[in-house]
């Protein structure tokens, strides 16, 4: 979630991160901010500075800068359902993507996939196949040189 927080360069503090939101709770140990995905909760030292956005909605909407390099607990509600699988939560996104990383993770299941490489013309080309329980095989394959 750290891509809710934003940097910015603020006159006589330098870089600070910041966090908008509607302040749920504030005391010596720390302050809560509710956000659309849930509630950040930083330590009272880790703040810097908490301001009040001339908004006219129902709550306290605030900004609040955050010392770079805090930790802060984040939390969320989540709807459960009683399915016979354990309850488990999503894998966070890979840290690779986007990078070069990604590119050869993606080469090694292509290769060990036996997927084509590029081929020595550049092409784009769709296949698309169905198959039936009744050993019916159906195909349609389309190429065209880019």
């Amino acid at each position: 979630m750290t891509d809710a927080l934003h940097l910015l360069d603020t006159p006589g503090r330098g870089v600070v991160a910041t966090l908008t939101g509607a302040l749920v709770g504030e005391s010596d140990r720390d302050i809560r901010v509710r956000v659309a995905d849930g509630m950040w909760t930083f330590r009272r030292g880790d703040v810097l500075a908490v301001q009040d956005l001339d908004d006219r909605t129902a709550g306290r909407r605030v900004r609040v800068d955050i010392r770079p390099g805090s930790t802060a607990d984040f939390t969320r509600s989540l709807r459960i359902d009683v399915v016979e699988r354990p309850m488990t939560l999503a894998a966070p996104p890979s840290e690779a993507f986007g990078d070069p990383q990604l590119r050869r993770l993606t080469e090694s299941w292509a290769q060990r996939l036996d997927l084509a490489d590029t081929p020595e013309f550049p092409a784009t080309f769709t296949c698309a196949q169905t198959r039936s329980r009744n050993t019916s095989d159906d195909g349609i394959h389309s190429d065209s040189f880019d």
